[in-house]
């Protein structure tokens, strides 16, 4: 058997094991590690060799990388939590969304999306804006009784259109695409508002159908609720204080300001919004008294330990993956595609995105590989731009993402509760919104 077809069996074998050890419940750290020694045995790299070169880089790369940057945020939500600013902002949610009476449930799950959306178009990096938001909907979600495992319905604000649909998007999946194409960040904005608008009309009703179904049968915020609530505040179920609105999202406004008005990059914001935050809150006696910069800095650093380790591992397989030789036996199968220049490029960026488990780094690999290539379909550039950036938000988001591992850490949730929502959304629907996408290219909507 040739060996590079071999590898390829590696790669599919060791996803398999992967999305099945995630769905069963073991750790992603055990499922990696087991699905990286399939991977790299069947593609005739040494056991030890390739998880020290390859699984081991990948993973303590990524670690180094991305500590300071989920340390920082999960102290701002915890700070944020501690003062009860969050749950300040939840209370003033859920009377909004009380307005919309037998809607409650699905206005506050489109709320917490709204408030990702928001985050995420100001800059807030997709890996990070979960933590800021997840105590927020924590305490709206309890507040009204909805399934906990429909929190992750709020990637509609972070998963899809402002991923890389929004013309204009911050987002690495937007931007990524300027360096091969010669592209501006708002490429193509009619097609991509009217794709920004089919993708929204696709999500909000999955959400409409997803509520309703639990509402049938009969589901609360428990049981799926059970894990984020020993995080965030073991057995207390007492209401706290609430704070005025206005200060309680002084520190997100602050935020917000710092990373696109000061701009001194991502990390940097982050710290000096949580000096802010302490600062700000110990003007108030009201807040003074729950601030423990101590028992914050602890908690912060359990739970984005957590949330980094699954990030961490589920990069490491990435590496892996694009190490052994079945990868490039999967580009150079490109070629065989039936004779479509919209399928090529959907196709070929889900897949170098789906094998890397990531959106940015399958957008990077495919575009400088083939870049070139699709240029050559006579796809206009603006649009092709389009193309790729929401095709690279299809497969990227399987099991074996390490965005998804890593909002599953930080929410508390399994696969089995509830992947089936990432799945519509992240994969299903972003792969429709690319058909679409294609669709109205070859109808003559380019610009």
């Amino acid at each position: 058997m040739n060996a590079d077809f071999l590898s390829l069996i590696g790669i599919i074998l060791g996803l398999a094991i992967f999305i099945g050890g995630m769905f069963k419940g073991f750790h992603i750290l055990l499922c990696t590690l087991v699905a990286s020694a399939v991977t790299l045995i069947l593609s005739g790299f040494g056991f030890w060799a390739g998880i020290q070169e390859n699984y081991l880089s990948g993973f303590t790369g990524t670690y180094t990388s991305y500590f300071l940057l989920f340390f920082f945020s999960a102290l701002f939500a915890k700070l944020l939590g501690d003062t009860g600013a969050a749950q300040s902002i939840a209370y003033k949610m859920v009377r909004l969304v009380k307005k919309f009476p037998g809607k409650e449930k699905i206005a506050a799950v489109l709320c917490v999306a709204a408030i990702q959306a928001i985050l995420t178009l100001g800059g807030v990096s997709l890996f990070v804006v979960t933590y800021t938001v997840v105590t927020i909907g924590y305490a709206m979600f309890k507040e009204l009784k909805v399934p906990w495992k429909l929190f992750v319905c709020s990637s509609i604000g972070s998963g899809t259109f402002t991923a890389g649909i929004f013309p204009g998007t911050p987002q690495l999946t937007n931007l990524i695409p300027m360096e091969y194409l010669g592209t501006e960040a708002t490429a193509a904005p009619v097609l991509s508002i009217v794709c920004c608008i089919f993708s929204l009309a696709l999500s909000v009703g999955w959400v409409v159908y997803a509520v309703k179904k639990c509402e049938k049968k009969g589901e609360g915020f428990l049981p799926t609720g059970a894990g984020i609530t020993e995080a965030l505040e073991g057995a207390k179920e007492e209401r706290v204080d609430e704070l005025p609105l206005w200060k309680a999202i002084v520190p997100s406004i602050a935020l917000f300001f710092i990373l696109n008005v000061i701009k001194p990059g991502t990390v940097m914001s982050l710290l000096y919004t949580c000096i802010f935050t302490y600062l700000w809150f110990c003007l108030f006696a009201d807040t003074r008294a729950k601030l423990n910069i101590k028992t914050a800095c602890s908690g912060a650093v359990l739970n984005c330990n957590q949330s980094i380790v699954a990030l961490a591992s589920a990069s490491a397989f990435g590496t892996v993956v694009k190490a052994v030789p079945g990868f490039a036996y999967i580009l150079n199968s490109l070629d065989f595609l039936p004779d479509n220049p919209y399928l090529k490029v959907i196709v070929a960026v889900n897949l170098v995105a789906g094998f890397c488990g990531s959106s940015s780094n399958g957008l990077r690999l495919s575009l400088g590989l083939l870049g070139d290539r699709f240029l050559s379909y006579g796809i206009p550039a603006p649009a092709l731009h389009r193309l790729c950036s929401i095709s690279s938000l299809g497969l990227d988001s399987l099991p074996h993402s390490s965005a998804v591992a890593n909002n599953y850490a930080v929410q508390r949730l399994t696969y089995k509760e509830a992947y089936i929502n990432n799945f519509m959304f992240s994969v299903v629907f972003n792969i429709v919104t690319a058909m679409f996408c294609a669709l109205l290219i070859h109808l003559g909507l380019t610009f």
